[in-house]
């Protein structure tokens, strides 16, 4: 890691176009103060950096001069790290976070990091003013969406609808055909196992697209009491996934990825869900019953070596059941 804090204080007045001296009655200290921070024989106080950053309008990583790519790969290994325990034992994961984020006080990762452990597993309250810091101050514009998205959920627990829907209007809306990502171009222009590499990933990603979409139009419909319409779209969520199984037996190695499960199961309670409000009960019976079935059976291997509900699995039945 790379620090010259005296050097990136004399960039930032020059690129002001200030004098040593106008810069120190800013900040109201004396001009031989800030002749020896740009000169390197002393810092500033730890109370007046965050004063500095300020008036010059960056992060304090910024400030220090953190070499990009060698905090980048200190961040990844601190994400890694705290992965490891974000469904086991999350009050670790939070403390892995909290400690990082005293050396790395404004690193917008490893806030939208913590912020995501708040939001699952509390106390939310914590998560509001990351959440907001990060909507307005995120330079990372996936950072930024993400932390809006969390901010009009935690809006939405609160009832609050229209200063939810506000904070949604002002996303962009993002066509991902328009993106020029590894991902997509990989699969476009390289040949052979590199484009068969990148291929399958982005299948994968389109398929949780359609059936996330025929779902949410199917809440729609549901919301506004057109249930014949619900119906369809739940249905087509369900053929959707079913069209890409590796076989119609329920079982672990049928599902092209882990959590496909979860999306099969609710499609068919989302049918059993329309058909009771149209008041066909035997038939709202058989979906449900079904759905029972693959909860049953769809985590565990086909020779029954090996059961995968595991306390992840776990969270989001039981999020999706209620």
């Amino acid at each position: 890691m790379t620090i010259n804090l005296g050097a990136k204080i004399r960039e930032l007045r020059k690129k002001k176009e200030l004098t040593q001296e106008e810069l120190a009655e800013k900040l109201n200290i004396s001009s031989q103060a800030v002749s020896k921070w740009e000169n390197g024989t002393c810092y500033p106080d730890m109370a007046q950096i965050p004063i500095i950053a300020s008036f010059f309008g960056v992060s304090l990583d910024e400030l220090f001069n953190y070499d990009k790519a060698q905090l980048d790969e200190k961040i990844d290994k601190i994400i890694q790290k705290a992965g490891k325990y974000f469904w086991g034992v999350p009050e670790k994961c939070k403390e892995i976070y909290l400690e990082a984020l005293k050396e790395y006080p404004s690193n917008e990762r490893l806030l939208a990091e913590l912020t995501d452990v708040y939001m699952t597993h509390g106390p939310k309250e914590k998560a509001k003013p990351l959440a907001a810091q990060l909507s307005e101050e995120a330079q990372d514009v996936f950072i930024k969406c993400r932390a809006k998205e969390n901010l009009a959920e935690l809006y939405l627990d609160e009832d609050n609808y229209e200063k939810a829907k506000e904070i949604i209007d002002s996303l962009p809306v993002m066509y991902p055909y328009m993106l020029c990502d590894k991902m997509r171009k990989s699969a476009r222009h390289l040949r052979g196992k590199d484009r068969l590499e990148w291929a399958k990933e982005w299948k994968i990603c389109e398929i949780q697209e359609l059936y996330i979409a025929c779902d949410m139009e199917g809440m729609g419909y549901f919301e506004t009491e057109q249930y014949e319409k619900a119906l369809e779209s739940f249905s087509q969520r369900r053929r959707v996934t079913e069209m890409f199984m590796r076989s119609e037996d329920i079982f672990y190695e049928s599902y092209l990825w882990d959590g496909m499960q979860t999306h099969h199961y609710c499609s068919y309670l989302r049918e059993a869900s329309c058909l009771l409000k149209l008041g066909r009960k035997d038939q709202a019976k058989e979906k449900a019953e079904r759905a029972k079935y693959i909860i049953t059976h769809a985590w565990t291997k086909k020779d029954g070596s090996a059961d995968y509900f595991d306390e992840k699995t776990a969270f989001y039945f039981r999020k999706y059941y209620r």
